[in-house]
């Protein structure tokens, strides 16, 4: 089977996605019977995976595909999100669950919905991208759902803080390595349709980003505020 050229929510695509929110919500509601202690074990072993799956993303990213070593540390929003999240599952150090969870939404959900791949499946490029990004939404799906987690007014608060603390050195990262890299897609636009086509040019697309960041923070966070809001609501 010889891999086609990627296309955007066709068939290869949308099967994919509607595969990573079937396990995402089966695996709490197969387990939501079971004990806290077995929760949190489980919860350990797939925080274990997370960060080791992005330990070995890299290799196989070199060694299989012939990706430089300089393009592969796996500092990009995404590859961040899910060791905070594996982290987070380990410790339950809250501050990782709250980092992870508006970086894996935002730019993990961005990421699954336009790829920025060349071809569609059975291209590794394609699977191991899929994986990646796949195994971060069930991470915070079990994170959220089995665990009970979820975003206060103050997460989006440190998530902002965070992100705005973490972008300047993620910059200096791509300047002191050079044009060949492009952490957080600082550096230059991603290939493929994005939200990034209706920026401007960089470097003038960051304040941008930015701004479309804390909003996004928000929207994210809308559904548990309209829901605090209607509960308080109820109860008076």
């Amino acid at each position: 089977m010889v891999a086609q050229p990627f296309v955007i929510f066709g068939t290869s695509h949308i099967f994919t996605l509607l595969f990573i929110i079937a396990i995402a919500f089966l695996i709490p509601v197969s387990i939501k019977n079971r004990k806290y202690e077995d929760k949190i074990f489980i919860a350990k072993i797939i925080g274990f995976l997370a960060i080791l799956l992005e330990l070995i993303k890299p290799f196989i990213w070199h060694y299989s595909m012939e990706f430089a070593w300089i393009e592969l540390i796996p500092i990009h929003m995404c590859n961040l999100s899910t060791f905070f999240i594996g982290i987070f599952l380990l410790t339950e150090k809250r501050l990782f669950f709250e980092v992870s969870f508006f970086w894996g939404i935002g730019g993990g959900l961005n990421a699954l919905l336009t790829p920025d791949i060349p071809n569609n499946f059975p291209d590794p490029q394609f699977i191991l991208f899929f994986i990646g990004h796949g195994f971060l939404m069930i991470a915070i799906a079990y994170a959220s759902i089995s665990l009970k987690n979820r975003p206060t007014l103050k997460s989006v608060k440190n998530g902002i803080y965070f992100s705005l603390m973490s972008l300047p050195v993620i910059y200096i990262i791509n300047e002191l390595l050079g044009p060949e890299v492009n952490y957080w897609y600082l550096a230059s636009k991603p290939e493929g349709d994005s939200i990034f086509n209706l920026l401007p040019d960089p470097p003038m697309h960051i304040p941008a980003l930015i701004i479309i960041g804390v909003m996004l923070f928000f929207a994210i966070y809308s559904p548990y505020w309209l829901f605090d809001r209607f509960k308080k609501g109820g109860v008076e």
